[in-house]
């Protein structure tokens, strides 16, 4: 309500008396602001000093939550002298409990809590259950004493009952729920929280509601479901928004769910704002500087980790809130550690944070055990190899943890317990029980995006895997260890979240923004405000797709004979490529067997991959250029002697995340024979058993604003009469859609749009706007083999753990068997040349890696033919 409206109410009403007062503080947070305004008009002013102590109380609240701590304590102890001078002992204790809470919010801990605990010792009924109330808050949410908080919130509960105070017993249903959660107790969480749901719907609470979708969606964050948790959250939000509240705890819960997922720089920006959007309580100013420390640890920057987590750990101590700090002064030790900081002195420090979280049972104790056993095994003396030993055998407990990723935490404490013993098969049973318990959540998550950041969580029993499976010998073993965490987003079903009708909705509204920027840059009109609006829908859409539910079925594990027997049947041999600790090895399987051989330093192989697309670029701009030589450096730098002895084999290469950017084709002993790509071997045995929808229907696009128009495409058409072709105004994402779906083969001649910063909205230029990868994902059946003609559109990020997202990427996640695609900058007219060759080829019968050949035979002699058949590369078959 506006404060004039509220203003005129008064002016109706006259004076309240002193049952309204009490109405009025009983449900101040339906609208606090009006609550206030009225508070200062009429109660503040009243002669009766009960009602002006209410009024002082009302705004007291409002001042707290608005993050006024100072003048809000002010008026809760003038609310506080005005109820002494008033006589009344319940007007007194409820004003002494109210100060009392908000000293313990403002990190008075002690002065708090005497307040709270007099108020209680001199108060029955009703008035005695709200008091209880406040303490279980304290205690339970502030202090982390759980049992004490049960313990009062059902002796609160007990006296709520039949007493019509619905708005009280509401409060105490939803913070039962949150206790009962911190106990454990899922169930009754539950229960609570859908029960305080209803309870505030009936009572008009929009701020309950808010609340109770809040909690729900923390809830489901607990039992591990991530997608509902963002669900929930999002309803929150959206509450809050309508409320034109910002609600800290609610950030927090958020930055959680999005780190959970892999999503570092969300966290960081959701805290980072949520800093600087309003004043701040102590307590959420300490809470949010955790929140950046965590953020900041997850996103690799240190030094504001180190420093958000110090400043943090500095206010919880001065806000009495022990175990708080002791989180604060892990994720700092654990960023100084990351930087590189010598790790006696650190280990100390880490002994009393192991001590502290254990002695509070606090669920970050595994994390500072491990943090605590790998500092200690780098000290190398007799006590701290003691300390490593205990704390690595106390983590190993946590293997039965409800939650995928504290589980997996104890599965990589028991494989670096088992490191020493001489087993390695004891070391990658359990870094494989580890991957498993994050497969399993992986699997519920619907969303390309958070399944490839979430990778990260298998990082270390990845490398652990690895590197064992290294030292142990076997090239088989290692080449097992090598896919075992490669490139598991893409091989995992994706969910429905594309076919949402409300993301259908916002993707529409998305593409109509994105040619209204179009329109408006062309004619040289302002764009700012067009721009925001259209990142405003991107989010929207961004998040709708984060809460798409997985398929439940996790990747398979790479069975190795069924490898060798699938490269058999058409004489293939894989190179598969993988680091460790900074050196790059070669696995090669073919012919019945792996060898293995070591390549040499990853940080020469990478230089040589620019180098060779500095060169493409060059010569496809019909300047001078050396592509034999980058050809030989790339082959010297990335497979060494490899393809020694494989004679006249088909070649398919699985590079790191970070080598899937590179022209295989311009390697001399890749030149003249078909060799393609792919992102694991467990996605190349897919694409080679897939089959398409239908047999022989081929599509061709042409999108707007080519230099070429597109030329490539009617020289193809004149040799494929059947194939469809949608050009001009009838290219639209609809009518493409329709066309991809289920087609044998797309040819796409259209603008690529590669977004680093977001490759899920990577995106081709049609007539009526972008056809994003989003779009893509809405396929009930994705073209068999797909052909990007345009420059770059083969660009993928790598993201998590040898995760890769992108156009490609997406599309061979979806089910599409072979993606050729650009990897740099080619000519217009040599374009058309080499895919008329590619073409001819495929219509032949042969398959990608042979139309590929085809089109580089044809390229042969011409610098800058050469260039642009070798800026095309084959992703899958």
């Amino acid at each position: 309500m506006e404060s004039a409206q509220v203003l005129d109410e008064i002016r109706k009403d006259g004076r309240v008396d002193r049952d309204e007062a009490e109405e009025l503080l009983r449900t101040l947070f339906a609208d606090p602001g009006a609550a206030r305004v009225r508070a200062e008009h009429e109660l503040v002013p009243h002669h009766d000093p009960a009602v002006t102590s209410i009024g002082h109380q009302v705004v007291g609240i409002v001042l707290r939550d608005l993050g006024e701590t100072d003048e809000a304590l002010a008026r809760l102890r003038t609310s506080l002298r005005c109820a002494r001078r008033s006589g009344d002992p319940t007007r007194v204790a409820d004003a002494m409990a109210t100060l009392g809470g908000s000293l313990c919010t403002a990190g008075r801990m002690r002065a708090g809590l005497r307040y709270l605990d007099e108020a209680a010792a001199t108060l029955d009924g009703v008035p005695l259950a709200r008091v209880l109330v406040r303490r279980a808050y304290v205690q339970g949410y502030l202090q982390s004493r759980f049992e004490e908080s049960a313990a009062d919130l059902r002796r609160a509960r007990g006296l709520f009952a039949g007493s019509g105070d619905e708005v009280w017993e509401a409060r105490a249903l939803n913070l039962h729920g949150l206790v009962a959660a911190r106990l454990g107790d899922l169930e009754s969480a539950a229960e609570a929280f859908a029960e305080y749901g209803g309870m505030s719907a009936r009572l008009g609470d929009g701020d309950g509601v808010a609340i109770a979708h809040h909690n729900t969606g923390w809830l489901a964050a607990i039992r591990g479901d991530l997608p509902q948790a963002l669900e929930r959250y999002a309803d929150a939000a959206g509450c809050y928004d309508d409320l034109c509240v910002t609600n800290v705890d609610l950030v927090l819960d958020q930055a959680a769910a999005y780190l959970s997922g892999g999503l570092a720089h969300d966290a960081l920006a959701a805290v980072e704002a949520a800093l600087v959007a309003r004043p701040l309580q102590e307590r959420e100013h300490a809470d949010l500087l955790v929140a950046v420390a965590e953020a900041a640890l997850a996103a690799g920057d240190w030094q504001r980790a180190v420093t958000a987590a110090d400043e943090g750990s500095a206010l919880m101590r001065a806000q009495s809130r022990p175990v708080r700090r002791l989180e604060a002064d892990l994720l700092a030790l654990t960023a100084r550690e990351r930087a590189g900081q010598p790790a006696a002195p650190l280990l100390r420090r880490v002994e009393r944070v192991v001590a502290g979280l254990r002695e509070a049972d606090a669920p970050e104790l595994p994390r500072a055990l491990l943090l605590g056993a790998g500092l200690a095994r780098q000290v190398r003396s007799l006590r701290a190899a003691g300390l490593a030993a205990d704390w690595l055998a106390e983590a190993t407990t946590y293997r039965r943890a409800p939650t995928s990723a504290v589980r997996a935490l104890g599965w990589l404490a028991q494989a670096h317990l088992r490191e020493g013993s001489g087993a390695p098969s004891d070391v990658l049973r359990a870094c494989d029980l580890g991957l498993r318990a994050l497969d399993e959540h992986q699997a519920t998550l619907g969303s390309q995006e958070l399944r490839a950041g979430s990778s990260g969580h298998g990082a270390s029993l990845a490398e652990l895997g690895t590197r064992t499976a290294l030292a142990s010998g076997d090239a088989r073993r290692l080449l097992r260890w090598s896919e075992r965490w490669r490139a598991t987003a893409l091989a995992t079903a994706s969910g429905s979240g594309a076919h949402d009708p409300r993301a259908l909705a916002d993707l529409a509204a998305l593409r109509a923004q994105r040619r209204r920027v179009e329109e408006a840059r062309a004619e040289g009109s302002p764009t700012d405000g067009l721009e925001s609006r259209a990142a405003r829908l991107e989010q929207q859409v961004r998040r709708r797709m984060l809460q798409a539910r997985g398929s439940g079925v996790a990747a398979r594990a790479l069975d190795v004979g069924v490898l060798l027997d699938s490269l058999a049947e058409d004489d293939t041999v894989l190179v598969e490529l993988t680091e460790i600790d900074g050196v790059l090895h070669a696995l090669v399987a073919g012919r019945g067997r792996v060898r293995h051989l070591v390549v040499g330093d990853a940080a020469a192989g990478a230089a040589a991959v620019d180098f060779s697309l500095f060169a493409m670029r060059q010569a496809a701009r019909g300047r001078r250029s050396q592509l034999d030589v980058a050809g030989a450096r790339l082959e010297r730098s990335l497979l060494g002697t490899a393809l020694d002895g494989v004679g006249e084999s088909r070649v398919v290469v699985s590079g790191t995340s970070a080598l899937q950017g590179v022209p295989w084709g311009l390697l001399p002993s890749l030149a003249h024979r078909p060799v393609t790509s792919t992102p694991s071997a467990r996605l190349w045995l897919r694409a080679r058993a897939a089959a398409p929808a239908e047999d022989a229907r081929r599509v061709m696009l042409v999108g707007p604003g080519l230099g070429s128009g597109g030329a490539e495409v009617p020289a193809v058409a004149a040799q494929d009469p059947d194939a469809e072709v949608l050009d001009g105004e009838a290219a639209t994402v609809a009518a493409a859609l329709a066309a991809l779906d289920g087609a044998s083969l797309a040819h796409v001649a259209a603008h690529g749009h590669f977004r680093e910063d977001s490759p899920l909205f990577s995106a081709l230029t049609l007539a009526d706007g972008p056809l994003l990868v989003h779009d893509l994902q809405r396929l009930e059946h994705p073209p068999h083999r797909v052909v990007l003609s345009a420059c770059e559109s083969g660009v993928m990020a790598p993201v998590g753990d040898e995760e890769l997202l992108g156009l490609a990427a997406a599309l061979l996640s979806m089910g599409t068997a072979g993606v050729v695609s650009s990897l740099a900058e080619v000519d217009d007219a040599a374009t058309v040349e080499v895919m008329v060759a590619l073409h001819a080829r495929l219509r032949s019968g042969g398959g990608l890696g042979d139309a590929l050949l085809a089109a580089r035979t044809v390229a042969a002699g011409d610098p800058v033919l050469a260039a642009t058949a070798a800026s095309f590369t084959v992703l899958g078959t």
